[in-house]
């Protein structure tokens, strides 16, 4: 006949006050945290933007682009909304042939949580081109203003920007969201 080691149940586990404590604590705090995960969820957006500049920044060999710059105004926001996008060789060829200055055209928007503490937006697409955001891209920007000519003595002597309340460009533009 084997012989059987039987241990009590209470030195298998520890059920002592502050291993119970300890364990309700993080499953709390696990519960807890479970709300914060969905609050940064991103979202896609589909937005109608003008082409104000198109420039080839590179090129192979045999004169093919490797690189493209956009400049891109987003026309149905309140304010002066300016984005310069870059995309690589794909993108290029793509949206080369198919897209001119002066061109109203389609663009998918992700805004999403940035690991710095606030929500950002990427162009992932223009006119059906996939453009996949590079995260080392410093050739990238947006600006985000409100501009208007600068009148001395009715006589327009230029023009000024100033930074808008926020919240009409973000009810009718979300993807400018940052909290």
């Amino acid at each position: 006949m084997s012989k059987t080691h039987r241990m009590p149940l209470s030195s298998k586990h520890d059920f002592s006050a502050g291993a119970v404590a300890r364990n309700l604590l993080v499953l709390s705090l696990a519960l807890a945290s479970l709300p914060l995960v969905g609050c940064h969820r991103s979202k896609t957006y589909e937005a109608t933007v003008e082409v104000t500049r198109m420039s080839v920044t590179r090129k192979d060999e045999k004169g093919n682009p490797v690189s493209t710059d956009l400049e891109l105004s987003y026309v149905e926001c309140p304010g002066t909304q300016v984005e310069v996008i870059r995309g690589g060789k794909d993108f290029s060829a793509c949206i080369q042939p198919k897209v001119k200055v002066g061109a109203k055209v389609k663009v998918k928007i992700q805004h999403a949580w940035d690991p710095e503490g606030h929500y950002d937006f990427d162009v992932l697409e223009v006119e059906g081109c996939p453009r996949p955001p590079d995260p080392n891209d410093e050739a990238s920007y947006k600006v985000v203003r409100e501009c208007s000519d600068w009148t001395v003595n009715g006589s327009r002597v230029g023009f000024q920007c100033n930074y808008q309340d926020k919240k009409d460009l973000n009810a009718k533009c979300p993807w400018f969201r940052k909290r």
